[in-house]
């Protein structure tokens, strides 16, 4: 069997390949990253691409006012005590390691633009946190620009824009800035069409990392299997992997980093696991995100927890099978979600985390997943249901996706609810309308809520009377763009065992691990950011120059 040696293999493409590579990289050293499928970019590319990192340099030349005192107060409000997944250690490193990574990023050529008002997600709600962004997001990228490449990176669904351009663009032309929005992603889409190869979201920030990486002739391999891991009195030194139908037997001198994903297409998993029902339908993440590097490095004696967490998304099941996720469609108002007894038991607009927690918590006491989404026409009058604006489909009607009716009782009948229970949960939400105020929820009471609702109501943009017909309903499932929970780690990103001790030689990071967030999400990008700097914090400690003065 052929063999090479290298000092560092990352396992996956995800949004810590290339930090960790580059880290090994500037050190002398020799770095590898495999890739299981033929694209490069994991659920990263498939995002919305936005990064969480407090304090960071690109928004204090905004004017962004944030310090790291500020930052941990946010921070421990989200998390609360989750346990050792998400440690005094770990926050720190977040927040020491995050505005470094991004400079030492841009130092390699990385482009990071602010994104504007696309605020922490519990503003409002939590202390310090901050209406104005710690996010980040990268600028529009022309795929041509990879060459060869061009046609090895994963795609993502969202049309050329960077994610904080969609609270102007949600508005759907009903405000001068939304038009104008508009207009600029929609030349970038017709610059497209005449030849060139625009690209937002996630594929703009995998798109810019895998330039570097080519640039800085960093060695990837697509397509590339693991079938053994090669361990040596008790450390993990190497893999034995499929590329190109040969096998291989790869040394890692310095260690092994696992950044493949979680186990969002492990059924298995999924069911043993996760709240329920969910056996991985539901989710949004890249195909090859499907576990087994998880169950190798359980089999290695490695440690889990969380594993009952996802990045939840509100979706639906849309006709033809696809999935639709509605994390903005829902924040507009005129609507409301309701459980199997028609009541309300969330804030709609909140995050979208939230809204998946709520409805799985909210299933123990009655039936909520799946919820009901009752609107009235107003809202895909105004805005847009799963990218329509106006009438619906017909082949939604026919199919029953979405249930439509002249009166509410109408539709409770339809959808198998109390006509009277939904007409008086209706009937309250239009008094919060009235006065602005969601006395159950909150709903509207955020910058966050805010940003996604709708600027020209008054007084709540997120609160709007549920009055006009034809009434309308969709069943909402709590969808997701990846696991939460996997791996214990460090803030070195070792691997932990259940005793807390480290496995030698192995290092995780991403979705492949517990969350530092634990069951919170506290603002756009909270998992890219995660991913980054602990795949970057787990290269240094391999190069044996990780303490905080390396890190930060």
């Amino acid at each position: 069997m052929d063999e090479q040696a290298f000092d560092f293999i990352i396992v996956g493409s995800g949004a810590a390949a290339i930090p960790a590579a580059i880290a090994i990289k500037d050190r002398g050293l020799k770095p590898l990253v495999i890739e299981k499928t033929e694209f490069f970019g994991g659920s990263t590319s498939m995002s919305g691409g936005v990064v969480w990192i407090p304090n960071n340099s690109v928004a204090k030349k905004a004017g962004v006012p944030d310090d790291p005192q500020s930052a941990r107060t946010y921070l421990d409000a989200c998390v609360g005590d989750v346990g050792p997944a998400s440690s005094n250690a770990r926050r720190e490193a977040y927040l020491a390691t995050g505005p470094v990574l991004m400079d030492k990023l841009i130092a390699k050529g990385m482009e990071w633009v602010h994104a504007e008002g696309y605020s922490d997600y519990h503003e409002g709600q939590k202390p310090a946190g901050n209406a104005r962004s710690r996010s980040l997001v990268a600028p529009i990228f022309d795929v041509r620009k990879l060459g060869a490449w061009r046609n090895k990176l994963r795609r993502t669904v969202f049309p050329p824009m960077m994610m904080h351009e969609a609270g102007h663009a949600g508005q759907n032309g009903r405000t001068l800035a939304s038009v104008g929005m508009m207009l600029r992603v929609g030349s970038r889409m017709i610059r497209n069409a005449l030849g060139a190869d625009l690209v937002g979201a996630g594929s703009a920030i995998q798109g810019r990392l895998l330039e570097i990486g080519l640039r800085e002739d960093i060695p990837i391999w697509l397509e590339t299997v693991i079938d053994r891991w090669i361990v040596e009195d008790g450390r993990v030194t190497g893999l034995e992997v499929t590329v190109d139908g040969a096998k291989k037997r790869l040394r890692a001198e310095r260690g092994v980093l696992i950044n493949a994903g979680g186990f969002s297409h492990n059924a298995k998993l999924r069911s043993a696991e996760q709240r329920q029902p969910n056996d991985g339908s539901w989710s949004h993440a890249n195909p090859g995100d499907t576990g087994e590097v998880i169950e190798a490095a359980i089999e290695l004696g490695a440690a889990t927890a969380l594993m009952e967490e996802s990045w939840w998304v509100p979706a639906s099941e849309m006709p033809g099978g696809a999935l639709g996720m509605h994390p903005f469609d829902m924040t507009k108002p005129h609507c409301i979600m309701v459980d199997a007894t028609a009541q309300r038991f969330v804030n709609e607009s909140t995050s979208y985390m939230a809204i998946g927690i709520a409805m799985y918590e909210r299933n123990k006491v009655v039936p909520a997943v799946p919820a009901w989404l009752i609107m009235d026409r107003q809202l895909m009058d105004k805005w847009r249901w799963a990218n329509v604006n106006g009438k619906p489909p017909q082949a939604w009607i026919d199919s029953g996706y979405m249930i439509e009716a002249d009166s509410i009782e109408a539709l409770a009948a339809k959808c198998g609810l109390d006509p009277a229970a939904l007409r008086t949960t209706v009937d309250r939400f239009n008094g919060f309308a009235d006065s602005g105020v969601d006395a159950d929820f909150g709903r509207g009471g955020s910058a966050y809520d805010r940003w996604q609702g709708d600027y020209n109501l008054k007084p709540n943009p997120n609160v709007g009377r549920i009055e006009k017909g034809p009434f309308r309903a969709v069943r909402i499932v709590p969808g997701d763009v990846g696991t939460a929970g996997g791996l214990m780690t460090d803030e070195n990103g070792r691997v932990l065992r259940a005793d807390g001790s480290a496995i030698p030689g192995l290092y995780a990071t991403g979705n492949s691990t517990a969350s530092v967030f634990g069951h919170s999400y506290p603002g756009a990008g909270a998992s890219i950011g995660a991913s980054m700097i602990y795949g970057y914090r787990a290269a240094l400690h391999a190069a044996g120059a990780n303490d905080m003065g390396a890190a930060a």
